[in-house]
């Protein structure tokens, strides 16, 4: 059954026209749904999050669909811990890997960021969105993570530390110091660019109180960094 975000309300109607046009000509044009077909909806909308709704196309014209809903569901498949990634910029078509693999993952917010190495200081933002968007859909996600704007190592820190949660900060190379699970249930995670963390960007972040955690005896490219550190905190 393919499954859509869908930028509308949901829970309170049992037909769903649909007002997407880009959608609309997906299910039409390229999937070629039609009159009885099942799709699955979901949202960010408050109080909507969490559940799927399996609606079936009622009425199809090629211009406009209409669904009615035959189920809700609750999506029970997101972690019970609360992940935001603070993401050095890398190269393009790695970051954008990264972010659908960590969608996928199961991380709720991307923070981009500028380091002292980063080789990059902007991203297309609406590409990105659109990646993650596709990666939540397919992946079975209940929410779209939010993608912040670039900010600044220094801004990144500082948001991390006024926000109270666990930090952990990929840059140890001590196997005692291993990522591992983590207890608390809001948890920020920093990972550096291809070339590492500037030993200064590592002294600001022992300052300002992270943990500095190891992601084991192999040295992994960034953006596999980020998902495996994503994935160790989420669900280990």
């Amino acid at each position: 059954m393919y499954r859509f975000f869908l930028a509308q309300k949901l829970n309170d109607k049992n037909i769903i026209f649909l007002k997407d046009k880009a959608l609309t000509h997906q299910m039409g044009r390229v999937l070629r749904l039609r009159r009885g077909d099942r799709v699955a909806f979901f949202n960010n909308l408050p109080g909507e999050q969490g559940v799927d709704v399996i609606a079936e196309i009622k009425n199809a014209d090629g211009s406009t669909i209409s669904f009615l809903v035959k189920d809700r569901v609750e999506n029970v498949r997101e972690s019970t811990k609360y992940l935001t990634l603070h993401c050095a910029l890398i190269r393009k078509e790695r970051f954008e890997w990264m972010l659908e693999k960590a969608t996928e993952a199961g991380v709720h917010e991307f923070v981009p960021l500028v380091a002292a190495h980063s080789m990059r200081k902007s991203i297309q933002r609406a590409r990105c969105e659109a990646i993650i968007k596709e990666a939540a859909e397919q992946s079975g996600r209940a929410i779209i993570p939010r993608l912040h704007d670039v900010i600044s190592f220094d801004q990144a820190l500082k948001q991390a530390a006024a926000s109270k949660r666990k930090t952990f900060f990929a840059a140890s190379s001590e196997r005692d110091n291993m990522i591992r699970g983590a207890g608390d249930r809001h948890i920020n995670l920093f990972i550096g660019p291809e070339d590492g963390w500037d030993p200064k960007e590592i002294f600001l972040a022992h300052e300002a109180h992270c943990e500095m955690v190891s992601l084991g005896r192999l040295m992994f490219r960034a953006e596999t960094a980020a998902v495996v550190g994503s994935y160790t905190l989420l669900w280990a």
